[in-house]
C-alpha cells in the first residue's frame, strides 16, 4: 500500500489508510482488497468503512476525531507539536466500559478485603489502563473516573453508595497512605502535586 503512494498506519491486522478524497479512499480499498486476495486473506466488510476525519473513526481502543474549534489551551501550555489539523483522540466508551465493569468486579460490597488490599489489588488495572491512553485527550474523562473509582471504595468500605466515608477516607489519604495510583497522576503533561490533590 506505502509502495502506492498510501499512508498506511499499522498494528498487527488492524490497519488505516489515509486519504485526501473520498475517491482516493475508494481507490485503496479496492487495491487493498486485491492485495489480501493475493496472500489468501479476507477483507472483514463489517469493520472495513470509508469515514471523513469530522465523523471519526475508532482504531486500537481509540476515537479518533477532528474537534470542532480549536484547542483552548495557551501554546505555551501545549508541550507536545501543535496538532494543526485540531484532530483529537479519547478512548472508545466500549474501553471505558469494560475498564470500569473490571474495577466493579473487584469493588463489590461483597469482596471480602480490607481497603489496603483492594487497592492493590486494582493499582495495576488503573495504572495499565491510563498509561496506555494518558497521552490522548483524557484530562477530563481521568478526573470522573477517578472520582467513580473512589467512590466505589467508599462505598465498599460502607455497604451503600451514599455514606460518609469521605471523612475517614479523605482522598489526600487513599492517595498517600494507601497509594491508591489516580489516573490523572498518569498524565505527562500534569505535575505530579496537582495531580495528587
Amino acid at each position: 500500500m506505502r509502495h502506492h503512494g498510501y499512508k498506511l498506519t499499522r498494528w498487527a491486522d488492524e490497519w488505516v489508510v489515509t486519504c485526501r478524497t473520498r475517491a482516493e479512499a475508494q481507490n485503496a480499498l479496492v487495491r487493498a482488497v486485491k492485495i489480501l486476495d493475493q496472500l489468501g486473506v479476507t477483507l472483514n466488510r463489517v469493520k472495513t468503512r470509508i469515514v471523513h476525519i469530522a465523523q471519526g473513526f475508532e482504531f486500537l481502543g481509540y476515537k479518533i476525531q477532528r474537534g470542532r474549534g480549536t484547542f483552548r489551551l495557551a501554546r505555551k501550555r501545549i508541550q507536545s507539536r501543535l496538532n494543526r489539523h485540531h484532530l483529537y483522540a479519547i478512548p472508545t466508551q466500549k474501553s471505558v466500559d469494560r475498564f470500569k465493569d473490571r474495577i466493579r468486579a473487584l469493588t463489590r460490597r461483597k469482596v471480602p478485603l480490607r481497603l489496603g488490599p483492594m487497592i492493590e489489588m486494582i493499582n495495576p488495572i488503573i495504572r495499565g489502563w491510563g498509561t496506555y491512553y494518558c497521552r490522548s485527550h483524557v484530562r477530563k474523562r481521568f478526573h470522573q473516573l477517578d472520582g467513580w473509582i473512589i467512590q466505589r471504595l467508599w462505598s465498599h468500605r460502607a455497604k451503600r453508595w451514599r455514606n460518609a466515608m469521605w471523612k475517614e477516607y479523605p482522598t489526600k489519604r487513599l492517595r498517600t497512605e494507601f497509594k491508591l495510583v489516580g489516573l490523572v497522576s498518569l498524565i505527562p503533561s500534569i505535575p505530579i502535586a496537582k495531580a495528587l490533590s
